[in-house]
């Protein structure tokens, strides 16, 4: 591989102990240590049988003690009836059984009457609150996750060839191990030692086969390593990426106007794909990041005025509706026949109008372009 810059594995070893040393000197923010129980009780924390936990200075700000005890199904059942839920007493055992009450509570929220200033929540229910509406909601939450899942895990495999393909006809087949190939610092080099140790340890038939057969360079081709990286890191080794031909191309072969608006998005999808994965709530949640604003899709996307430190701008409004807005239109850059768009509307049209405004869909949303097709 003349000419490529491969990063020598002694070197990241160093600069990564290097980096970890300071950040272990650095962080005393929370640690856990073993030590008797008089120790502990001289400190004024419960009895712990030897296990002391100790915070730091920076969570000082709250002293109350978290003493809530554990309760029965039957328990649960009796508190959701005194705060004003009604319904099936066996469903709701049922579902408290298999569900759990603390998971299903993120459901039934938006049906508690509201707080009052300074309070955050009054955890009663609106007159005429029935267990089996929150059932339904959650049944309906799990569907989309599915529908979710399924339109980014074709994005992230379509990623995954098109960048992999791109990169390697201009930098070769180890283009992840050629520095030059890749913004400098311990971002690359931390992303590198990752898959380095994930490849080490993989029992994947493809990695095994390379280890056999070849002995350099240590690590497969970039078409193999991808094979091993998760959406996050995929985003972010694209994100790291030099050479911006291959990341204007990539994301024309997407669906995305730039590398930018690839890169931004790229962020928001990783960040709802962990929230499928691990099976949270997504129906009515505002996604801590935002869809860049597309132009080219401004007929279908909700925007709303923000305030930002650069003044007032027009932004995505942080909704799953705008997610799916632009899942649509990347999924139909890599199929034209694709039904995702047709059944994700088969199943918000089971939704209520409060429901639909929940997850920031706009009153005329079923005319909008991308739904309309």
């Amino acid at each position: 591989m003349a000419g490529v810059r491969i990063v020598d594995l002694g070197l990241v070893a160093g600069k990564i102990l290097s980096f970890w040393s300071f950040i272990d000197q650095q962080l005393l923010c929370a640690y856990m240590t073993f030590n008797n129980t008089p120790q502990a009780e001289s400190l004024g924390l419960p009895n712990t049988g030897g296990l002391l936990f100790r915070a730091s200075s920076g969570n000082r700000g709250s002293s109350m003690f978290y003493d809530k005890p554990a309760t029965t199904i039957d328990d649960q059942v009796a508190l959701m009836s005194e705060r004003g839920m009604a319904g099936d007493e066996a469903l709701m055992c049922r579902w408290l059984e298999t569900v759990g009450y603390y998971r299903l509570s993120a459901y039934w929220l938006p049906f508690e009457l509201p707080a009052s200033p300074g309070q955050t929540r009054t955890k009663i229910f609106r007159p005429g609150t029935i267990f089996e509406t929150i059932v339904d909601i959650y049944v309906f939450d799990r569907k989309l996750r599915l529908l979710v899942m399924e339109g980014i895990e074709r994005i992230e495999i379509a990623l995954r060839s098109r960048w992999t393909n791109r990169l390697t006809l201009a930098h070769g087949a180890h283009a992840h191990l050629d520095v030059s190939a890749f913004e400098s610092g311990y971002d690359h080099i931390s992303l590198l030692s990752a898959l380095a140790t994930r490849a080490k340890d993989s029992k994947e038939v493809f990695v095994e086969h390379y280890r056999q057969k070849y002995a350099d360079p240590f690590m497969p081709p970039l078409w193999v390593m991808t094979e091993l990286m998760t959406f996050g890191e995929l985003s972010r080794w694209f994100a790291l990426t030099k050479d911006l031909k291959v990341k204007s191309a990539v994301a024309k072969d997407l669906g995305l106007p730039s590398r930018e608006v690839l890169e931004g998005t790229l962020q928001l999808l990783s960040y709802i794909r962990n929230i499928c994965a691990h099976h949270g709530r997504l129906w009515n949640r505002q996604t801590v990041k935002r869809l860049p604003n597309i132009k080219r899709f401004r007929q279908d996307l909700v925007v709303i005025e923000t305030t930002t430190d650069q003044g007032t701008q027009a932004q995505p409004a942080n909704f799953i509706y705008n997610a799916l807005v632009v899942l649509i239109h990347m999924l139909r850059r890599q199929s034209a026949d694709t039904s995702f768009a047709q059944r994700v509307a088969a199943l918000v049209k089971t939704r209520t109008a409060h429901q639909l405004r929940a997850m920031g869909f706009p009153a005329d949303w079923e005319n909008r372009p991308c739904w309309s097709v």
